[in-house]
Formats: structure tokens, sequence, C-alpha cells
């Protein structure tokens, strides 16, 4: 390996891909419960949701795929993450300034959220805007019913993260996730808990959204403050969804999740499987 000023070695990993997350193609509920939850390894569901009226609906036309959303919507609230475009879709730590955040929050109903991505839409260089874990049930009643997921326990309830070519920082859950992507693309990169130290975690508190978030921007990684995210980025792991797929993700795996459309869907469920079971 070539030898870098410092007298440290500069692995090949900071210009390798990261290794592909193992994909299933439609497996079944039974087979998920079986094979793929017991072990605690990720991967790529793909077209489990391809049936779903959202996925149907975003898969030929975005703006259509608004339209019904905002159809099935009702009036309440939610916290809205705003950012500026310098920070190039990064919700995260502000270099400086009185906040210790680079973002905004505000309120506002699905239908205000969805014009102002509407208004984001033909900016050269968008804010990022992000509505995040929204129950469904409580923001479009019925959603459970007509977008159902059989491979995740009962008690799963459904999450929908609405917004733009947004990061979410590379953090971890204590409870098993499966993440569909109901409308645009999403890249998901993952690192095993075994990583943790060479992730470079912020602070216990403030959090941005309650769990710790890596210091390092993936997308633009600074190696000379961060040398040891070498080490993370040689046992990560990478998919790109489209509309239709979904991906599990072990407890306390780290992930990160970039939304690379001007609008994004995600539908996850999170659930502790001691408590539930996999039903």
């Amino acid at each position: 390996m070539p030898a870098v000023a410092n007298g440290t070695h500069m692995s090949s990993s900071r210009t390798d891909p990261p290794a592909p997350i193992k994909e299933w193609a439609a497996p079944s509920p039974d087979q998920f419960r079986a094979e793929i939850l017991p072990s605690d390894q990720p991967a790529v569901l793909r077209g489990i949701a391809r049936n779903w009226p959202l996925v149907e609906t975003a898969l030929h036309d975005a703006s259509a795929a608004m339209a019904l959303l905002e159809a099935k919507a009702n009036a309440h609230e939610t916290g809205v993450l705003r950012t500026d475009p310098e920070e190039e879709g990064r919700f995260h730590y502000s270099k400086d300034g009185p906040s210790p955040f680079n973002f905004i929050r505000g309120q506002g109903n699905v239908a205000g959220i969805l014009a102002g991505l509407r208004e984001q839409e033909n900016s050269y260089r968008p804010s990022a805007i992000a509505a995040q874990a929204m129950l469904a049930e409580r923001f479009f009643p019925g959603f459970a019913k007509s977008h159902p997921l059989p491979w995740v326990p009962n008690a799963a309830e459904p999450r929908v993260w609405i917004g733009n070519a947004a990061k979410v920082a590379t953090h971890n859950d204590p409870v098993e996730n499966v993440a569909v992507v109901a409308a645009g693309r999403r890249r998901f990169t993952l690192f095993p808990p075994s990583a943790e130290a060479d992730l470079y975690m912020g602070p216990h508190h403030p959090t941005p959204a309650g769990a710790r978030i890596s210091m390092v921007h993936l997308t633009a990684p600074d190696f000379d403050r961060f040398p040891r995210f070498a080490s993370a980025l040689e046992v990560a792991q990478a998919a790109e969804l489209v509309p239709g797929d979904a991906i599990f993700i072990p407890r306390d795996w780290y992930h990160h999740v970039e939304a690379i459309e001007r609008f994004n869907v995600l539908v996850n469920y999170w659930w502790d499987a001691a408590a539930v079971g996999a039903e």
C-alpha cells in the first residue's frame, strides 16, 4: 500500500466501492422468516412491494404519486426538517453558528410538505426537505390495509418518510428494520456493529433525531480528520433500491441512507424481535 505523508498507510478502500449487499429476488414471507431474519445479515428484498398502489404509481409518474399521497392524507401536522442548498442534502451538525445543527425544524401537514417539495423540484440547487418516521395510520388512514407487508410482524407499524434528495447520516437502531422504497431511489450503505470504533460516532446529546450519528460525511469523507474510516469502508456493504424493493437492516447494524431523486418516499417497519417474535 502506498505511504502517505504522516507515515500511515492509505487503504485501497478509499476508492474501492463497498461490497454489494446480498440480494433475494422476491423472497416469500416464509423465506424471510426462516432464512433471512435469523442470519442477522443485511439483505435486499427485490420487488416485494411491487404491487403496492403507491409503488405502481411512482414507477410511472412521480407527480401522480405525490397526488396519490396528498389525496390519502389528512390534515395532521408533523415535524419537517429543512437545510440550505450548500449542505448538499446532509442533515448534520452545524460547523458554526448558534444552533448545534445545520437544519431548521418546522411543522406542516402532508399537503404543505408536498407543496414545498414541488417548489424545490425545478431548483438548480434545492434545499433539502424531510418529514421523517410518520406513523402511516395517523397521517394516511387505511395505509396498512392498502399497502400490506406480510414479511414483518403484525406489531410492526408502517412509518412514512417523505422528502427530496437528502442524506441521513450513519447511525444504528436497537431493533430490526425492514425499509421499503415506495417512490424515488435510495442508496443504502451498511456497516456491521463491529465497525463502530471506525465510524467516529458523535455525542449522545444533542443528536439530530435521537440516535448518535457518525461525524464522517460518507459521500465526501475527510480522511485527514477521520483516518480510521477507511477501515470501516473495508467492511461496508451497499445497494441501490428502486420502488418496490426493500432492505432488511438487522438490529445494531449502522446504516447511511441517501435519497437520490427530487421526490422520495420510504416506508419502514421497526420491531424488537425478542419482544414480538417473528410472527
